[in-house]
């Protein structure tokens, strides 16, 4: 079995994902239990723990 480096998401990355599933940091910070505010600095920080990027891969789409 082959193991892939991980290659965290750039900021602009991770507001990509928000946004193709219909998120934003409002949305998040309620869904994630945190403020707005802690969640806008998790999203600027490139050196954020992975378990971030992969809770943002797995948000489910919101149908607006």
């Amino acid at each position: 079995m082959e193991v892939k480096e991980l290659v965290p998401l750039a900021p602009d990355a991770f507001k990509a994902e928000m946004k193709k599933r219909g998120w934003d940091a409002d949305l998040l910070a309620v869904r994630w239990g945190m403020s707005k505010r802690r969640v806008n600095q998790i999203i600027a920080d490139a050196d954020r723990p992975r378990y971030y990027d992969d809770a943002v891969m797995a948000l489910p789409a919101i149908l607006r």
